[in-house]
C-alpha cells in the first residue's frame, strides 16, 4: 500500500454512511510497505498526516509492536493528528517445518497473535499511557473480562477482541455483559475511572 492510497481510501470512505471512524493499519508485516510505515516515525507521521487531511472521520493509527521504542511511534501518529492509537498488531514470528526444511508459512515470516502476544501489548500500552496523551485502543490476547480490565488499568480506554472470537464467537457479548460487575469490585461505574489506574 502507498501512501496515496491511503489518502483516496480516506477521501472516499469520508461520504460514506455508518462510517464511525477510520483506523489505519500501518504496521500489518504481510503487506509490502506497511511495516515500513510501522517502523519508521517520518513515515508513519507522514501517512497519518495525509488521511488525517483527507477526512472528517476520527482516525486511529494501528502500530506494530516490532519497533524499538513504540512511545516515538505513537507520538508520531499523535503529532500527525490521529485522534488515537491502536495497541499492538500481531508480533512478527514464523514456524519451521524442519523435516522438509521449510518454513510453515508462504510469506516465511507472519503475525503472531492471541494470549501468547498480551505482555507485549500491556507493556506498549502502559508506555504510551505514560508518555502521549492519545487515546488507546488495546489489542492483544484479550479473552476474558480479566484480560480487558488489565488493559483498561495499563492505560486503555478501549479494545478490540481479536483472536478470541476465531474459538468462541460470543466472546465479546460475554465480556461486555461482565464489565458492571468488574467495575463494580473496583467500586467504580464507568471505564474512565478505571483507565491508565495502575498503581506503581
Amino acid at each position: 500500500r502507498t501512501i496515496d492510497e491511503f489518502e483516496q481510501m480516506a477521501e472516499r470512505l469520508d461520504t460514506e454512511p455508518g462510517i464511525a471512524a477510520l483506523e489505519l493499519n500501518v504496521s500489518c508485516p504481510n503487506v509490502s510497505g506497511g511495516v515500513d510505515f510501522g517502523t519508521n516515525p517520518d513515515r508513519c507521521h507522514e501517512v497519518v498526516s495525509r488521511v488525517r487531511a483527507a477526512t472528517r472521520l476520527p482516525v486511529l493509527a494501528k502500530l506494530t509492536p516490532n519497533v524499538s521504542d513504540i512511545v516515538v511511534m505513537a507520538r508520531s501518529a499523535a503529532e500527525a493528528g490521529a485522534d488515537g492509537v491502536s495497541l499492538v498488531n500481531t508480533c512478527l514470528g514464523m514456524a519451521v517445518d524442519w523435516r522438509g526444511r521449510r518454513p510453515r508459512l508462504g510469506n516465511v515470516m507472519g503475525g503472531l497473535s492471541g494470549p501468547a502476544i498480551k505482555p507485549i501489548a500491556l507493556r506498549m500500552v502502559y508506555q504510551v499511557a505514560q508518555a502521549v496523551e492519545v487515546p488507546i485502543c488495546g489489542i492483544g490476547g484479550i479473552a476474558t473480562i480479566d484480560d480487558v480490565m488489565e488493559f483498561f488499568v495499563a492505560g486503555a480506554s478501549a479494545v478490540q477482541i481479536g483472536t478470541a472470537n476465531f474459538y468462541d464467537p460470543t466472546a465479546s457479548m460475554r465480556i461486555l455483559d461482565a464489565l458492571p460487575q468488574a467495575l463494580g469490585e473496583l467500586g467504580v461505574r464507568s471505564v474512565q475511572d478505571v483507565v491508565a489506574s495502575l498503581r506503581t
